[in-house]
């Protein structure tokens, strides 16, 4: 890749995207408690973008040793972490279902939970590739400077 920054920038637009501007509708108060309830779907949402932030250090410390991003490394990893950022950003259209045949919606529920782990694996697949083409790099920046 020519422009070791691109990747770095890629990944702050997903990151920015990911984050959630307002918080006020994702707690809720039970009467008698003493405390919000915070859903476990933000908690994700949560661990998303703490991985995005090192992924994003990750991609800025490459770019500022120069060296050259591999185009299809990079794709596959961008490709794998999208489906992730489109069920975090939009979670109402997979979760959401108005079907009055039941049998047409437990199917429904069954096939956007399947998307919904398939998302998650290929989102933990894309981080664990770049790791290991980060320490790959790092390796050979060693091996060849002494």
């Amino acid at each position: 890749m020519k422009k070791p920054y691109t990747p770095f920038l890629a990944f702050l637009v997903l990151i920015l995207i990911t984050i959630p501007f307002s918080f006020d509708f994702s707690t809720s108060i039970v009467p008698g408690w003493h405390t919000t309830i915070f859903p476990a779907y933000f908690i994700g949402e949560l661990i998303v973008i703490i991985v995005l932030l090192f992924v994003i250090i990750g991609y800025w410390l490459l770019s500022k040793q120069g060296d050259k991003t591999s185009w299809i490394l990079f794709a596959i990893h961008f490709l794998f972490t999208i489906p992730t950022i489109i069920y975090i950003k939009f979670p109402t259209v997979f979760l959401d279902l108005q079907i009055p045949n039941q049998d047409k919606q437990i199917k429904a529920i069954a096939f956007r939970m399947h998307f919904i782990s398939a998302a998650w694996i290929l989102f933990v697949l894309g981080q664990i590739l770049f790791v290991i083409y980060y320490i790959r790099v790092q390796k050979v920046k060693h091996t060849i400077s002494p």
